[in-house]
């Protein structure tokens, strides 16, 4: 739903209780509170019956937009696989395995796709009747993110029938899904976001081989909750509490380790962080959202206490940052309104070489928004994509991908590819009360080099109750 948060300052102790007071406020009815941030677990998660995959009948039709060379000359089309594919009002959510399964998970369930979109699967669970996955209100919203063996975890918050927020997880050995509810949470557990890190971290006493971490909340983000198993969040985790202990900021460098999972795990940007080949996971540009006050520029999970600790990095990150299966680190950070720029480091972000990234001539003008931007780097492609959405004069957003070459160690811009017509203005968060919703870029880069990525056209109706004519984004499949 993307609600803006609140800037009012405060004391920063009273901003600290008051945080943790609307996480924990959640549960008080399972468990009593917990005494300091790091006391007190709270209930295990209460088993739900019930995830079954399930044929759909999606529409699905193919249609061509413009392809545009690094130049910025147009060399064709290009033909792209449609479908509503799930979602909800304003998000769609896309994330990819490296058997080429294309997971959406933007609304109340997740969905899948084997074959590119030309059959999606929708996996239900039992949680109580909201008006359709959406037809009358907005619908869930969810999130998901790929293991390194293939497997998918996510979350789902159920915002209008009672305030569930339920895990799922698919296991590749056992081709099986499972779902559970999560009780430890904040209310109102507004847009999810989900990062998997690799271990070994310890957890509540227990060593695990890795960590998955959830955040959400339309009051506050900054209450995270752990899992060891996708399955059960019940470990809370305050980043800006632990940061206000650090006691040094020990200087760190991001290790160049080759790991094959890092081209998957990526998070989506709304997560602020950066899971590592080597193990371990950071967190850029902090901050306590109900006072405003600023945390740490880069903050380190310690993986021997699960706790967050400042630190100063060897390097620097300006933008969305990714680390592929080399071990190379690609970012993209917006320059202004009207470009973007990607960079690539060798180095763990010593030293980075940048190309820019511009609309072509004639389309549009600037960025519908700074933030909507998203980025993946495959390393074993050696190829980066960009998806981004861009005004022209009228205000009309246009979706675009810019296809990257990041075989060597200055980047090369390859292709820019047009998606949807180009035709409609939107909003981006709950403030567009008048306009369809785009709430956020989200694309994945396939094992053959096959794009998938959300849009929004006048093409994109997905009828409401209240709205017959209603827009909302969709997936396209490059085919």
């Amino acid at each position: 739903m993307n609600v803006r948060r609140p800037n009012a300052r405060r004391p920063r102790l009273a901003a600290g209780a008051a945080c943790l007071a609307v996480a924990l406020g959640a549960v008080a009815s399972y468990a009593a509170a917990p005494t300091s941030p790091r006391v007190g677990l709270g209930p295990g998660p209460i088993p739900s019956s019930g995830a079954t995959p399930t044929l759909v009948s999606e529409p699905v039709r193919v249609s061509a937009y413009p392809v545009y060379d690094g130049r910025g000359h147009r060399v064709g089309t290009a033909k792209w696989r449609i479908s509503p594919a799930g979602g909800n009002c304003c998000e769609t959510y896309v994330a990819a395995t490296r058997t080429g399964r294309i997971v959406e998970s933007g609304g109340t369930y997740p969905w899948y796709t084997d074959d590119r979109g030309k059959h999606w699967y929708e996996v239900k669970f039992d949680i109580p009747d909201q008006n359709d996955n959406g037809k009358t209100v907005a619908g869930g919203e969810g999130a998901s993110v790929v293991g390194p063996d293939g497997s998918v975890y996510g979350v789902t918050w159920d915002a209008y029938s009672g305030d569930h927020l339920q895990s799922y997880s698919f296991s590749p050995q056992t081709k099986a899904w499972a779902v559970s509810e999560v009780v430890m949470k904040s209310p109102f557990y507004d847009r999810p976001w989900l990062t998997y890190a690799k271990g070994p971290f310890t957890l509540n006493g227990t060593k695990v081989d890795h960590l998955l971490d959830v955040t959400g909340g339309g009051i506050t983000k900054d209450v995270d909750t752990f899992s060891s198993d996708g399955q059960d969040y019940s470990q809370p985790s305050f980043f800006y509490y632990d940061e206000q202990q650090s006691t040094n900021s020990p200087r760190v460098r991001i290790p160049v380790t080759r790991n094959v999972a890092a081209d998957w795990w990526q998070p989506h940007p709304g997560t602020g962080t950066l899971p590592l080949n080597a193990g371990g996971m950071l967190r850029f540009n902090n901050g306590e959202d109900v006072s405003g006050s600023k945390g740490c520029p880069v903050a380190r999970l310690n993986q021997a206490t699960s706790t967050w600790e400042c630190v100063s990095l060897a390097g620097s990150v300006r933008g969305i940052v990714r680390q592929d299966s080399r071990g190379y680190l690609t970012e993209v950070y917006p320059n202004g309104t009207t470009e973007l720029v990607l960079a690539t480091s060798r180095d763990g972000g010593v030293h980075w070489s940048t190309t820019t990234l511009r609309p072509p001539a004639g389309v549009a003008q600037k960025l519908e928004t700074t933030s909507l931007v998203n980025v993946i780097a495959n390393g074993k492609l050696k190829q980066a994509v960009v998806s981004s959405r861009w005004d022209d004069a009228a205000h009309h957003g246009h979706d675009m991908v810019f296809r990257v070459d990041i075989s060597k160690a200055k980047p090369r811009l390859d292709r820019t590819y047009l998606v949807g017509k180009g035709d409609i203005q939107t909003g981006n968060d709950v403030t567009s009360v008048t306009m369809p919703r785009f709430d956020y870029e989200s694309v994945v880069l396939l094992p053959d080099g096959k794009i998938a990525v959300t849009f929004v056209d006048s093409t994109c109706l997905q009828p409401t109750t209240r709205d017959p004519k209603h827009d909302s984004p969709e997936v396209a499949i490059l085919i």
